[in-house]
């Protein structure tokens, strides 16, 4: 089993661009240490504020690597002083079955 995690929120208006600047840096982390078995993506829904994180862990385990480095502690220092709409996390445990844009194991 793969562990899914989604995260939507919505930010302030005067909070988009510091929250994809902590955003980004999270990314380039995660580009330095490339970590296996994971896919992680951000996306900006149309109205310009709200985001949604997509985690993928492949390997099956529950640790984190994106969730456990010092540029994510600075992400989510203040995350409430900049949402309008608070984080809502959903957690899955999910089997790949098909997928294209992620190197999933063959099942």
């Amino acid at each position: 089993m793969s562990r899914l995690t989604i995260v939507r929120y919505t930010v302030k208006p005067d909070a988009v661009g510091e929250n994809e600047s902590l955003s980004h840096a999270v990314f380039d982390r995660v580009r330095r240490e490339q970590p296996e078995g994971i896919a992680y993506g951000l996306f900006k829904e149309a109205d310009g504020q709200s985001f949604v994180h997509v985690f993928v862990n492949l390997l099956g385990d529950t640790s984190d690597p994106v969730t456990a480095t010092p540029e994510f502690d600075a992400f989510q220092a203040e995350i409430s002083k900049r949402c309008i709409v608070p984080p809502d996390v959903t957690r899955l445990d999910v089997a790949a079955v098909d997928a294209f844009g992620f190197a999933i194991p063959a099942v």
